[in-house]
């Protein structure tokens, strides 16, 4: 059994070593720039803090005034960003 784990680090070592190191280094990244991390505002936030933005044909960006348009995030609900200009809009939370 031994010689068969000695084989198999003479082999992969590198591979071993290179992905530990890779994830010491992702997890340190998010030790740090987690509490960076901001909460995209609520729609009702969003409409709130920018009147304007709500149409007939649905909310639009403040910025560029394009449509937003949403994106699945997985397990947590929906986040609306705009097309044209990129910037995140507000958030929609799975009940």
């Amino acid at each position: 059994m031994w010689n068969s784990l000695l084989g198999f680090w003479d082999q992969y070592h590198g591979l071993i070593i290179g992905f530990a190191a890779l994830a010491l280094v992702l997890f340190v990244n998010q030790l740090i720039y987690r509490r960076g991390w901001k909460s995209y505002p609520t729609r009702e936030q969003y409409l709130a803090a920018h009147p304007g933005s709500a149409t007939a044909g649905g909310i639009v960006c403040a910025k560029c005034r394009q449509k937003a348009a949403g994106m699945a995030v997985a397990s947590s609900g929906r986040i609306y960003r705009c097309t044209w200009c990129d910037t995140e809009l507000y958030r929609i939370d799975r009940a």
